[in-house]
């Protein structure tokens, strides 16, 4: 489906489409042309006007995350990107991009600085980076583009990311529709199909752990997974992260739930015996240093659901509470 300002039904057909399947079925791809170059320059207001209607469609699309869509239009493992560009000349490209996933903070909004691909560092001088930092950019990221947070939740955000987007293009990229305008949008998931996990990130983790009541605070470790920091009750536990795939990704297949038990004078005779016959989720030992740790671990090779995950932590939660009443 091509998004070409000459085809004046391409923004209907895009808003016609979501509605009728409410984009589950991701990956889901579209590029095109936004803007058809003339030869005569077009004011900035004119470059709006010219793709207002397809522009806003493709935002709401890569943007919004209605709450009354949840789990029915958009999971948690789901993202979306959509990139504007354009070349001043030949060979050389410089664009606008965002990026959005559910349950952040807002929509990133990154404007090319052209650091990794020279000579579109051209485009974006220092007088140029001195209007972007008046828009609130900083550089940042991998790409040392500039970048900054939008928080978008409505239709009336989506206009004025529309507006700013375009007034970046033309004030600070130096565009004037003399060129080929361009669009590449894409609505993807870190789901695997059947809406299954077959691996996890902590940050998605993390996020339905929320949902679940928890606590959950993610630890960065230098050179390891990532941990996360919970309690049941007052008893805390940690979530550890197992088997990335692939290498690289922050993707894991499996995740890991401990937690500690410390005894004056040590473990109770019998105590271990105790809890690995009575709670067959969980495996109880001793480690290095003296200390009751109980575990579990849940494997995601092959798939599975957000509620077959909550499931685990809600036994995972029932087992904890009952050996703290039974021991402590």
């Amino acid at each position: 489906m091509g998004g070409n300002e000459s085809q004046k039904g391409s923004a209907d057909e895009l808003k016609e489409w979501l509605a009728r399947h409410g984009a589950p079925w991701r990956p889901f791809d579209d590029a095109g042309t936004l803007v058809s170059p003339q030869r005569t320059p077009r004011t900035q207001a004119q470059v709006f006007s010219a793709c207002e209607k397809t522009l806003l469609a493709h935002l709401k699309s890569v943007c919004l995350w209605p709450e009354r869509q949840r789990d029915v239009t958009w999971r948690l493992g789901d993202f979306a990107y959509y990139v504007l560009d354009f070349s001043p000349v030949p060979g050389t490209d410089v664009y606008v991009q965002f990026w959005s996933e559910p349950d952040e903070d807002g929509v990133i909004f990154e404007v090319s600085s052209g650091a990794w691909n020279p000579p579109a560092d051209k485009y974006v001088d220092p007088d140029k980076q001195e209007l972007l930092r008046d828009h609130g950019f900083e550089l940042g990221g991998k790409a040392s583009n500039f970048e900054k947070v939008i928080a978008v939740s409505t239709a009336k955000d989506i206009r004025a990311l529309a507006r700013e987007a375009v007034t970046i293009l033309c004030k600070v990229l130096g565009y004037d529709g003399t060129k080929k305008l361009t669009y590449g949008l894409h609505l993807g998931t870190r789901l695997t199909p059947g809406m299954t996990h077959d691996t996890i990130c902590a940050s998605d983790l993390s996020k339905m752990m929320r949902r679940w009541g928890y606590v959950a605070q993610v630890e960065e470790q230098d050179g390891k997974p990532r941990l996360i920091h919970s309690f049941v009750g007052e008893q805390p536990f940690m979530v550890g992260f197992m088997g990335e795939r692939p290498e690289g990704t922050n993707q894991y297949g499996m995740i890991g739930l401990r937690t500690y038990f410390r005894f004056e004078g040590g473990v109770p005779e019998g105590l271990l015996n105790a809890i690995n016959t009575n709670f067959a989720f969980v495996k109880a030992s001793v480690d290095a240093e003296g200390d009751l740790t109980v575990q579990t671990t849940r494997l995601l090779h092959g798939g599975v659901t957000a509620e077959n995950l909550e499931l685990g932590f809600d036994i995972w939660k029932e087992t904890i509470e009952e050996i703290v009443k039974r021991v402590l």
